[in-house]
């Protein structure tokens, strides 16, 4: 069993070049890690509610959305390697914003830089679909799972730095790692275009009843992800009695399940089927987000909280599913529609959340938990591949 989970492993099996993409991504996720988890009890400090939590994420991520469709056209036209380097160093001044924010309105500029510098997500899944070599599941899962890893460490990091330091000094040390994270991708090999893909159209939209399934899939699966996950930190908060550092604490906790999902499920997919594994994580997360609600002790609530961690890891499943559809014609149209759909779903779902969080939050965990279950059914019957 341990062997499904070992990282060094799975890491060795990866080309040179997405072991930098992994030990990049890791970088900048450590940097935003410091600071990620506690976020939102951030916004409510400078004076958000729940719902105005919710409306942050909403425009981030809707500024996403109108990036993604460019982004597959970019991927199509030019070589990968620039499009992904620039897109990164984008990021680095984001959290500069924050720092200067003394009302949530002012920490949106900010928020809108940090997800617009996201429209090279269809060059990086375009980057390692290609350079893959046939284990494409494996590969997506385990590059990916840099970004739990990074935040697995950096929210203990941060919750020490927080005894001697507020979060605006997390902020500013986050602006050095990022800059550290651009500069390691210097290296990778380019990828040039194809000459397939420099005539593709504006927009290619799925046409296959596989490919219309699938998008589907990733659109309400993104809805239920951030139902709740922008919300985690306050339940954290509010209802377990949690301070900053602790919040920061059991939040790497979360990002080690994401980790272990993330590599799991990946090589589940290539031994079961991909509508198998994505239906076992989010099963997987229901328990978690169940556990939750059952047991609000924070003792108890830890092993619940390392299930919740495994929430995005489907995801991971799905992408690799869309590069391997017959039916998507380039390297960036097989990507760039999805992430539209799929970022449009992450920006309806912290909207939604933030409303029942005011609510009541326990709702909004047996929405989300019922979601999650209906997902996984449909994964289970209708995502063959």
């Amino acid at each position: 069993m341990m062997r499904k989970f070992d990282l060094l492993a799975s890491l060795r099996t990866l080309p040179s070049d997405l072991k930098l993409i992994f030990l990049s991504l890791f970088l900048w996720t450590f940097g935003i890690g410091l600071y990620t988890y506690i976020w939102s009890l951030f916004l409510r400090e400078i004076g958000a509610d729940s719902t105005q939590v919710g409306t942050v994420y909403l425009l981030g991520f809707l500024a996403a959305a109108l990036t993604m469709i460019p982004g597959g056209l970019l991927a199509n036209k030019y070589d990968l390697k620039p499009i992904i380097i620039i897109c990164w160093a984008i990021s680095i001044p984001a959290p500069i914003f924050y720092y200067y924010a003394h009302s949530w309105p002012q920490a949106i500029p900010g928020f809108l830089i940090l997800q617009l510098s996201a429209f090279n997500l269809p060059a990086i899944n375009a980057y390692i679909a290609a350079s893959a070599k046939g284990r494409v599941s494996s590969a997506f899962g385990t590059t990916y799972s840099a970004a739990p890893l990074g935040i697995v460490l950096s929210p203990v990091i941060g919750s020490l730095l927080l005894t001697w330091m507020d979060v605006r000094g997390l902020f500013l040390i986050s602006v050095v790692i990022f800059a550290i994270s651009t500069i390691v991708l210097l290296p990778i090999k380019a990828q040039p275009r194809l000459p397939q893909d420099t005539a593709s159209p504006i927009i290619e939209v799925p046409r296959s009843r596989s490919e219309r399934t699938l998008l589907l899939y990733i659109f309400i699966a993104a809805i239920a992800f951030t139902l709740v996950q922008p919300f985690l930190p306050l339940f954290y908060h509010d209802l377990l009695s949690l301070t900053d550092p602790q919040v920061q604490l059991v939040g790497a906790v979360q990002s080690l399940g994401g980790v272990a999902f993330a590599i799991l499920l990946g090589r589940r997919a290539e031994r079961s089927g991909k509508g198998r594994s994505i239906a076992t994580g989010l099963l997987v997360t229901t328990v978690g987000l169940i556990g939750l609600v059952v047991f609000r002790n924070p003792f108890f609530a830890v092993p619940f909280i390392f299930l919740v961690g495994g929430a995005r890891a489907p995801g991971y499943v799905a992408y690799s599913t869309v590069s391997g559809l017959s039916g998507v014609s380039t390297r960036g149209g097989r990507f760039g529609f999805y992430l539209t759909l799929e970022n449009l779903g992450f920006a309806i779902g912290p909207y939604i959340g933030g409303y029942l969080y005011g609510i009541n939050p326990l709702i909004l965990f047996v929405v989300t938990a019922v979601f999650f279950v209906g997902l996984a059914g449909f994964a289970l019957r209708e995502i063959k591949v």
